[in-house]
């Protein structure tokens, strides 16, 4: 017959000082293992040397739960609450703590988890908690060295480290001398009794141990205090004498904790606006890419999917469409193919969606690290390289060039700081994209999920005549976690968060994310603000942050059935294309000189939302392109080039979307 289960008494933090990223002397780290401690691959030995994170289901997570729920609730709780101690159970740690198992094996052993918080079926199988706002460094290495910490965040009403006893906060773990009692006469009970003439009769007086918010493990020692009877008594009596009684100065009993929560961070504003575009771009659902942006777009002229730049959207007065989108295609500097007109947004993904394919010519392939700028296209479109279709090649090759460039525009103010000038600007063409100031960004840090909203774009320069000449780009912002808790009321679905500090893009497509996942989970998804007023290099930025609602509805209902709560959506990230990574890049003095020979010379960007007049529109009546048989030799038929998978580049955290098994390319 089955066992039953055993009910437990869910315990509730009230507050935490846990961090899941921390600013060390400037830099933001992710507190907790290194990617490296994370990576399971075996070295050379066959070893897997590794953490992992453990999910709130794993025995050893609850195994420490139960320790410390249990200890919690004896302290706090008393003898009251003694029926209970051995069916407490914390019901997850503190926001932001994470527990963690570092596992050393053999590849050939199972890394099962075991019920307990030591030990294991591997070399190593040990857990470290993670969260301490000092960083990575400073974890906790069971429930009894956590406990001290858990419980003066549970009682300590000034939040003040200094009153708690970890072992991390009060690190200094030596026997402190006692404090001497109050300079007050306690009253006294004075029990004389007959003794010998020339003896001092001594009196026991019991001490009361001083009121603190420390628990001590160790009572004061008592001391005897002595009278001086003076003369020897003048009795042979059995009858005790009481002696006098002293009245002492009443002390006042220290006021009972209370417990407050943790102080409220409060968001920064966001900067306003500045034109029409910026503000647009703002807002929930209007245009997906921008003008100066690298795309992906279906060529319908071809049947293929191609990259270009954005030369212009505007939304059409006629209600032919919602919104509409002229596109410059790439191409190598012998063909200058003409604009083509997108009007629907399933058609056009942005440059960071997808992962690029390699390139068609053997030569090219061989060469890897060949840019779009040293690349030899007479002699390719000779036929001298081999088989190929130069077109496609050379899109690809100008789309990651410009990846690796950077324009800054609308400078707004200049500071001068330590001899270091402090350029403020309103937005940045990084890579393919454009990022206004306000927009939401993805971070590299932590876990990799995070976003940063950005107020401030800032440009150091310095000095000629100092040894770091280069300029220097750092953002300023609030960072943001995605979460999910248990939803209060699975029945009702919520409504839009309402935080004027939050985009508006964040708000509905949150709104959007929690009418799916609220029926189908019972979990509710909200913006965690973690950090305020954080500065990080450019080169921690992935790139832009996309609506889930707006480009991956299929991998957001994916990630649901899967109980991954939603967040599972993974992007490329600026530098996964050439393999660089983290690089600030080379500065363009225009967004079009990012783009060199790979666009027409009299090319220009059209700024604003008006749609173009019908004598200035570009002539579009030319988007068949050129015909394939007439550039290179070899395979020139672009509807065979199709790529059902995409190339995952090594080294990287996130994979490219896959294009569909009807993907072609050209």
């Amino acid at each position: 017959m089955a066992q039953p289960l055993t009910q437990f008494w869910p315990i509730f933090t009230c507050k935490s000082d846990g961090q899941e990223v921390v600013n060390l002397k400037g830099k933001i780290l992710r507190n907790g293992p290194t990617e490296a401690q994370l990576d399971r691959t075996p070295n050379e030995q066959g070893i897997s040397d590794y953490y992992r994170l453990l999910e709130k289901d794993d025995p050893k997570h609850m195994d420490w739960r139960k320790k410390l729920g249990g200890m919690l609730l004896r302290e706090v709780g008393g003898t009251q609450y003694e029926d209970k101690w051995t069916q407490a159970l914390l019901h997850d740690f503190p926001e932001g703590y994470r527990l963690y198992e570092h596992i050393k094996a053999k590849v050939n052993n199972e890394t099962k988890s075991v019920k307990n918080h030591s030990g294991g079926g591997h070399d190593r199988q040990d857990a470290y908690l993670y969260g301490y706002p000092k960083g990575p460094k400073k974890r906790f290495r069971s429930p009894v060295e956590f406990f001290p910490h858990l419980l003066w965040l549970s009682t300590d009403e000034a939040s003040d480290y200094q009153n708690c006893t970890c072992r991390i906060c009060s690190p200094m773990q030596i026997e402190v001398e006692k404090p001497a009692p109050p300079a007050i006469k306690p009253e006294v009970v004075v029990s004389i009794k007959n003794e010998p003439q020339g003896r001092t009769p001594q009196v026991q007086i019991p001490l009361r141990r001083p009121s603190t918010g420390t628990p001590v493990t160790q009572s004061p020692v008592t001391k005897p205090a002595i009278l001086n009877a003076g003369n020897p008594a003048p009795y042979s009596t059995s009858t005790p004498i009481p002696g006098p009684t002293h009245t002492p100065t009443p002390v006042p009993a220290p006021a009972a904790p209370q417990i407050k929560p943790p102080e409220r961070k409060v968001a920064t504003p966001l900067p306003q606006p500045r034109s029409h575009d910026q503000q647009v771009d703002c807002q929930y659902g209007k245009f997906v890419v921008r003008t100066g942006e690298v795309v992906w777009f279906h060529r319908e002229s071809k049947g293929a999917w191609g990259l270009g730049l954005v030369a212009r959207r505007w939304i059409p007065k006629d209600g032919s469409s919602d919104r509409a989108y002229l596109i410059q295609p790439l191409s190598h500097p012998y063909e200058s193919p003409p604009q083509e007109l997108i009007t629907a947004e399933v058609k056009l993904k942005p440059w960071l969606a997808w992962s690029a394919p390699s390139c068609t010519y053997a030569f090219l392939q061989q060469n890897p690290t060949l840019s779009y700028d040293r690349v030899d296209w007479n002699t390719l479109l000779s036929g001298q390289y081999g088989d190929g279709i130069a077109d496609v090649d050379a899109c690809i090759l100008a789309a990651k060039q410009v990846d690796t460039t950077y324009t800054l525009f609308e400078r707004l103010k200049t500071q001068v700081v330590g001899g270091v000038e402090h350029r403020h600007w309103n937005g940045i063409f990084l890579g393919g994209e454009k990022i206004w100031n306000g927009d939401p960004v993805r971070l590299r840090l932590a876990l990799g999920n995070d976003i940063m909203v950005v107020t401030d774009i800032v440009e150091k320069v310095y000095p000629v005549n100092q040894h770091n000449t280069a300029s220097r780009i750092s953002f300023t912002g609030d960072v943001y976690s995605y979460r999910t808790l248990p939803a209060p009321n699975p029945n009702a679905l919520p409504q839009a968060p309402t935080s004027s500090s939050i985009p508006i893009r964040m708000r509905e497509d949150l709104h959007w994310r929690n009418q799916q996942l609220v029926p189908a989970t019972r979990t509710l998804a909200y913006w965690a603000l973690v950090h305020v007023g954080t500065s990080v290099d450019v080169e921690e930025i992935k790139g832009r942050w996309y609506e889930t609602s707006l480009l991956f509805v299929d991998y957001f209902q994916k990630s649901i059935k899967n109980n991954e709560g939603g967040n599972n959506v993974r992007m490329n990230a600026r530098g996964d294309a050439t393999g660089s990574g983290k690089i600030l890049g080379t500065p363009r003095p225009s967004r079009l000189s990012a783009f060199g020979a790979s666009i027409p010379k009299n090319m220009q960007l059209i700024e604003g939302l008006d749609p173009p007049n019908e004598h200035a529109k570009p002539n579009l009546t030319g988007m068949q392109g050129m015909d394939m048989s007439m550039v290179g030799g070899g395979n020139s038929d672009v509807s065979s080039f199709a790529f059902e998978d995409l190339l995952n580049l090594e080294g990287t955290d996130d994979a490219g979307m896959a294009f569909g098994q009807d993907f072609n390319f050209g």
